[in-house]
């Protein structure tokens, strides 16, 4: 029994190391920016300092890349599988990283940006749909929340090593993740059981679960009959126009979009790209800006433990309420000290701290749930004929608002302010607040089946 779960724990932990691949890219910017700003040919590969446009465009084409991603991987996970799939995206994380660590033009970074977005895109598609489908409905949530832990791993990395490391040993210690995790899953993970089971390859499923779910013969054929079911319903191959013309798949669309909008416009991704620059503009100069992205990022890290031990218990509607009215608040006292410091009079000397405090504060209850809970629920909303198909707007999507943030953060400040920007945050957050609270369901150890009952029953569209 131990042996035959430690097969399925083997599997998941294999699968998350390409989370990790994909999301050191989202602060790989934090120390490499201002190492290519400097005039030292020792720690900058480039003839001559960067210049703030090419700054810009180093760090939003991850974006534009992940954009793209979830088009091109989708077709492939529904194609040929999505273990194939997931193979197929570490090939361009490592071809990046490398192209990274030797190239000596801006253009060539421009190019790893954007083939690493394009392999970022398409974790973020399949990495959900995997792990939802090779999980039990008792510990999916648990499973599918792990991705945070190793999504916020990745994000730690660049903050500990980055500033300390040259440019050219910094990308190769990276590449030599997506290259681990192409052997690993290659000769460890199994196709997912709904896949093999869709294309009545039935033993080959059979074997799979036998080994995921540790239970003998009898109840794996069980299960295999409880799949075969929900597909019978959904037994017409799917296409991507077919989102769009039953209610129940509208609905899950709709909800899942949502999700993913509100994730971004809470501001996350700005947070992430400009900790520094965040903390340099609250005149928070204590403590140097390596040392306090590096204590963000442990903060971050530490607390996407909170998700995978209570999304099973707690359930994922409630941590994702919680979780927004935490990001609402932080975003309100952030936004509050910046208006104090750059609209009135009052000496904020006195709290240079509430900047730090709000970070934390922010990183714990983003964390909690809003993080990684709408790619968990949005793998939960649709039957495997359309997916894919949904995995990829929904991806492309989350995408689209995160280069729309990461892009205009800045001018927002300059527009709007400082402060105002952060309270501009938070009233996204409330108005997704009220949305959750309304329409989304609960779908804490409910089979896929279960799941589009509610979505028929729950609101009209």
């Amino acid at each position: 029994m131990i042996k035959l779960i430690s097969y399925t724990i083997l599997t998941v932990l294999t699968a998350d190391l390409l989370a990790t691949s994909g999301d050191i890219t989202m602060t790989w910017t934090s120390p490499i920016l201002p190492k290519l700003y400097s005039n030292d040919s020792e720690v900058n590969p480039f003839d001559k300092p960067i210049t703030t446009d090419e700054d810009s465009w180093i760090g939003s084409l991850i974006n534009i890349g992940a954009m793209i991603g979830p088009f091109p991987y989708g077709f492939i996970g529904e194609k040929y599988g999505r273990k194939i799939g997931l193979l197929a995206i570490s090939i361009p994380h490592i071809i990046a990283y490398l192209t990274l660590a030797f190239s000596r033009t801006v253009y060539l970074y421009y190019f790893a940006r954007l083939l690493g977005g394009i392999a970022v895109g398409g974790g973020y598609t399949l990495l959900p749909m995997y792990l939802a489908e090779v999980a039990e409905d008792s510990n999916r949530g648990m499973i599918s929340a792990t991705l945070n832990i190793f999504w916020t791993f990745g994000t730690l990395i660049p903050y500990v090593i980055g500033p300390y490391i040259p440019i050219v040993w910094f990308n190769v210690i990276l590449a030599c993740l997506p290259t681990a995790f192409f052997v690993l899953f290659f000769l460890i993970a199994p196709e997912s059981p709904y896949y093999l089971i869709e294309k009545n390859r039935i033993p080959q499923a059979k074997q799979t679960l036998m080994k995921l779910r540790s239970q003998n013969k009898e109840v794996v054929e069980t299960d295999i009959k409880r799949i075969q079911l929900e597909l019978k319903k959904n037994e017409q191959k799917g296409n991507f126009f077919d989102l769009f013309k039953s209610r129940v798949y509208i609905k899950g669309l709709v909800i899942s979009l949502v999700l993913m909008i509100a994730q971004q416009l809470s501001g996350v991704n700005a947070v992430l790209f400009y900790t520094q620059e965040i903390f340099a503009a609250a005149g928070a100069n204590e403590m140097s800006p390596e040392i306090s992205s590096i204590i963000i990022g442990i903060v971050i890290f530490l607390s996407s433990f909170i998700a995978p031990l209570l999304s099973d218990r707690l359930g994922r509607r409630l941590l994702l309420l919680q979780s927004l009215l935490g990001v609402l608040v932080a975003n309100l006292v952030f936004g509050t000290f910046f208006y104090l410091q750059n609209s009135t009079e009052v000496d904020v000397s006195s709290i240079s701290w509430l900047p730090l405090l709000s970070l934390i504060v922010y990183s714990i209850f983003m964390n909690s749930g809003l993080s990684c809970l709408p790619w968990n629920i949005s793998s939960e909303l649709f039957p495997t004929n359309v997916k894919p198909h949904a995995a990829t707007i929904i991806s492309c999507t989350s995408w689209t608002f995160s280069f729309l943030v990461t892009k205009f953060f800045n001018d927002l400040n300059e527009g709007i302010g400082q402060g105002e920007t952060f309270w501009l945050f938070s009233g996204f957050c409330f108005i997704a607040w009220i949305f959750i609270f309304f329409f989304v369901p609960e779908t804490k150890g409910r089979s896929f089946q279960e799941i589009q009952e509610i979505l028929e029953n729950r609101w009209h569209v």
